[in-house]
């Protein structure tokens, strides 16, 4: 705990704030993102031990997908990929808390998690990790899921959630004062030369990272860390 508290109190002066985005990793040079990507991998070794690595290319295409949104809203965020996904979507509690806290370690003051997990063996780990980070200052969104009001880490005390609602415009989000979620935005992803909207990803994931830009812009807008 200790040890995030001081790399987040180091931070606190940069500028553009740096944020994380914990997903299956992200590929720097889509013309969406642009470069300017640090990160790192979770994973499982042969032995099930947790291990990292400073591979965080992209397999799946999501967490590029919702890197594209952020910095189409701010151009100048600084990303920190944290690849905790293959390419199938499979991870584990302990490995998205184990990308949580490195994150936080590594100065990110918003996390962007467009991803839920169901409460099961393991989901302690994914609590306490998110617990520290709030603490630790940083700022959670997390996608959550109508008809499952327990979906982790969306179901947090302290974590914004959010749900997707095409009502919303392009650029704007709305609070939802109505339901069990934080926030509602478009789940639209950007625009793909060649690909039609029906063949793309669409969902709870790209309102989140909506609702994250939107925080940014917000904090920076204010001057604060």
């Amino acid at each position: 705990m200790n040890s995030i508290r001081r790399r987040a109190s180091r931070s606190a002066t940069a500028v553009p704030t740096r944020v994380a985005i914990i997903d299956t990793g992200v590929n720097p040079w889509h013309s969406h993102v642009g470069g300017g990507v640090q990160g790192c991998r979770i994973f499982l070794d042969s032995s099930g031990s947790i291990r990292e690595d400073d591979d965080f290319r992209d397999l799946a295409g999501h967490g590029t997908a919702v890197a594209g949104i952020l910095r189409n809203s701010l151009p100048g965020v600084e990303i920190y990929a944290v690849r905790a996904f293959e390419r199938d979507f499979r991870s584990y509690p302990s490995l998205v808390a184990r990308a949580i806290l490195r994150a936080a370690a590594e100065g990110c003051t918003v996390l962007n998690l467009s991803l839920g997990m169901t409460p099961g063996p393991g989901c302690e780990q994914l609590v306490a990790a998110c617990r520290s980070a709030l603490a630790a200052g940083c700022t959670l969104v997390a996608a959550g899921l109508p008809g499952h009001p327990d979906l982790l880490p969306a179901a947090i005390p302290g974590v914004l959630s959010v749900v997707a609602d095409d009502r919303v415009p392009d650029g704007s989000v709305s609070l939802n004062t109505a339901g069990n979620y934080n926030y509602c935005a478009s789940g639209r992803p950007r625009e793909l030369g060649g690909l039609p909207a029906a063949g793309n990803l669409w969902g709870n994931s790209f309102a989140c990272a909506r609702v994250s830009a939107h925080l940014v812009g917000q904090r920076e807008g204010a001057g604060k860390p």
